[in-house]
């Protein structure tokens, strides 16, 4: 009799022992979420040749895709609220309400609220979180609305076109299922907006000269092997007939031959090895980088310059410039981005605005307004905020403010009051 035969047991003891085991499971996969969690915090998925946490998950410890990445996301937050490590163990909470919450939880309301969800099933937490935050319904403007240049643009409703009846015209679409039916063939499944469908039936069109048959499998296949060949010609210079050589004046500058024969050479793929002679191999975020660094003498050559994921680029950079400095780059380049967004942001809100009407400069007055907002903060809530600024002074007022300047029987409409 095998060890897994259970056929002697009582019915009691059945129970008690799934009971047992699921207890040790809990316990196991807190434990795991915290070992995962402080391995991310230290990067050591880097030392073992993998360009992130997810691939190490997936590749060393044998996880599914989906598996890694709930444990990842719930091991982040676990640092920042480490109460989740207990909830997680005793079973009060589980992995995916922990995914559910975490976009929420703050240093004001996660004690509350993770007591609130515990013990609630995947759709009851859903629940409580609608309630709590409430978001947007999905309309059918909205989705029936082309949107060619994925803008977030906003544009007034019909009817009294009130401040608060704003609706994005972003749609996001769920990502595609790919199955295998057969070897060397798969069936996809992929969700597509009304832009996206009218310019593949464009390319059936215009491509009927070389594609007769114009199904959409051979359509995708001719257009996806056009789209490799200008990325592999644009990133690697990839071409059968290579220009002469041109000089720069910028040292990090590499020349497009150089890295025609160092992607050829390293298999288009990161070179980093593990100490045990494990390659890192993936090819995503590829960058040329300087064996001896540009800044030590280095040059653009053939034999000094390797292909590296952006993860061993970091990790040799740390290696020869310090953690520390390094760290500080990588900060500056935070505050460069988020610069950046709150940029775009104001861009959005003020084409909003004109949108509406506005000139530029009252709309560019208004925004000044938008900068107490959380970094967070939607399109939607910001235009309202502008729109606030907008109306004349006696109609900004809120409704604490009429209450604390005429007391608690202070007249409260529409029309003297606007929304906070």
């Amino acid at each position: 009799m095998h060890r897994f035969s259970l056929r002697h047991l009582t019915d009691a003891a059945v129970r008690e022992g799934m009971k047992t085991c699921r207890a040790r499971e809990r316990s196991a996969t807190a434990i795991l979420v915290a070992h995962i969690a402080e391995a991310e915090s230290r990067r050591l998925y880097v030392e073992d040749a993998c360009d992130s946490m997810a691939t190490y998950c997936m590749r060393e410890l044998g996880l599914t895709e989906d598996a890694a990445y709930k444990r990842i996301h719930a091991g982040r937050i676990a640092l920042r609220f480490p109460e989740i490590f207990g909830l997680l163990e005793d079973g009060r909470l589980h992995l995916t309400a922990v995914n559910l919450l975490a976009p929420r939880l703050t240093g004001s309301n996660a004690t509350e609220l993770m007591a609130a969800a515990c013990g609630k099933s995947v759709f009851e937490i859903k629940e409580l979180l609608a309630a709590r935050f409430p978001q947007t319904e999905p309309l059918p403007l909205v989705l029936s609305e082309p949107n060619p240049d994925d803008s977030l643009v906003s544009k007034r409703l019909a009817g009294d076109g009130a401040p608060d009846q704003l609706v994005s015209k972003r749609v996001e679409s769920p990502r595609a299922h790919v199955t295998p039916h057969a070897a060397g063939r798969y069936t996809a499944t992929v969700a597509m907006n009304q832009a996206t469908h009218d310019e593949l039936r464009e390319c059936a069109e215009r491509l009927g000269h070389v594609l007769p048959s114009g199904t959409t499998s051979d359509v995708i296949a001719f257009a996806l092997h056009q789209l490799v060949v200008q990325l592999r010609k644009r990133q690697h210079a990839a071409t059968s007939r290579p220009a002469p050589v041109r000089s720069s004046s910028d040292p990090r500058h590499v020349p497009a031959h150089v890295r025609r024969a160092v992607y050829a050479r390293d298999g288009g793929c990161c070179t980093f090895t593990s100490d045990d002679g494990r390659r890192c191999g993936t090819r995503r975020l590829l960058q040329y980088d300087h064996i001896v660094p540009v800044a030590r003498g280095g040059e653009s050559t053939v034999d000094n310059v390797r292909l590296r994921c952006h993860a061993h680029n970091q990790l040799e950079a740390e290696h020869v410039f310090g953690a520390a400095f390094m760290e500080q780059r990588r900060e500056a380049a935070r505050e460069r981005a988020a610069a950046a967004t709150a940029s775009a942001r104001d861009a959005d809100a003020l084409a909003a605005l004109r949108a509406l009407g506005y000139r530029k400069s009252q709309a560019l007055h208004a925004l000044v307004a938008c900068g107490d907002l959380p970094s967070d903060a939607t399109l939607e809530q910001r235009v309202k905020r502008a729109l606030r600024q907008l109306l004349p002074a006696h109609q900004r007022l809120t409704v604490a403010d009429l209450r604390a300047k005429f007391g608690a029987a202070a007249p409260v409409t529409p029309a003297c009051a606007a929304a906070p």
